[in-house]
Order: structure tokens, then sequence, then C-alpha cells
């Protein structure tokens, strides 16, 4: 009997972390982000490119988050987050988003979350930058890119 209760138990919070992060994720302001990296409101196209990246990003960083708090469930719970995401977002972007978190959770598999360098520097690379605003530009991204993942796992339950 308690076994079974166990696992309900278990599947809640599964469900309340599935339903926290899908909220999280709509919520999110990226307007800082890109301004930081030099887009503004009228820059339509490349906005449009960047907020794709940055919510693939926070998927992956879920899916960072998920690996330490759900370690045997993480790639279960993706997958149901994928299928539930997709049905409720039924427009162009969101196969694309979804792609890109599976390329930036490719990108941090080896350092996780000890280093989020080479994710800065990706971002670097979709703005034209001279190398020493670059290099300036990656340090403030790495560590926006640590805070996010910070939030994320705070709120994953």
């Amino acid at each position: 009997m308690a076994q079974a209760a166990d696992v309900t138990s278990h599947q809640n919070f599964v469900q309340e972390a599935l339903d926290n992060f899908a909220v999280l994720l709509d919520d999110t302001d990226f307007t800082a982000h890109l301004h930081l990296m030099g887009v503004g409101r009228l820059h339509f196209t490349r906005r449009k490119q960047l907020l794709q990246e940055w919510r693939g990003l926070y998927v992956a960083l879920w899916r960072l988050a998920l690996g330490r708090s759900f370690p045997q469930d993480a790639d279960a719970m993706l997958e149901a987050f994928r299928r539930s995401y997709r049905e409720r977002h039924r427009d162009k972007q969101t196969p694309q988003m979804l792609e890109r978190a599976e390329q930036y959770w490719d990108m941090m598999r080896v350092t996780r979350e000890s280093d989020f360098t080479e994710v800065a520097r990706h971002f670097c690379s979709l703005c034209q930058l001279n190398e020493k605003d670059a290099r300036s530009l990656q340090l403030k991204l790495a560590l926006i890119i640590r805070k996010a993942y910070t939030d994320i796992f705070r709120r994953l339950i």
C-alpha cells in the first residue's frame, strides 16, 4: 500500500515539474537577453530566430535540471514535455525550437552545469561583433545562462 502511495506521489512530482516548466517557458520575457545581443523590437526576423534559440536553450537547461532531480525519469519527462508542448503550440516555430533544444542539450552533455561557455560562444556567433565585444558578450551570456539554469532548477517543483 505504501509503495502505491510512493508511486502516486512520484507521478505527482513529475506532472508538477512538467506543468511548471511549460508555464515558465511561456512566461519568460527574453527582451533583456535580446537587447544585450543588440536585437531590438524592430529587428523582426532576427528577434524571431533568437527567441527560438533562447527557448530551445531553456528546454535544454530544464533537461539538465531534470537529470539532477529525476535522473531515472529525465529522458521520459523531456519526451512527455515535447509531446504536450507540440500539441498545445501548433505553430511553425515550436518544432524548430524543440529541435534547437536537442542541439543545445547535445552541446551541454559533457560539461553539464559546470560550464556554459560553449553555449555562450554559440550565441555570440549569432551576432556580428568584433573580437573584444564578442568576448565581453560571451562572459555576460555565460552568467545569464548560469542564472537561468539556477532559476529553472529552483522552480522544478
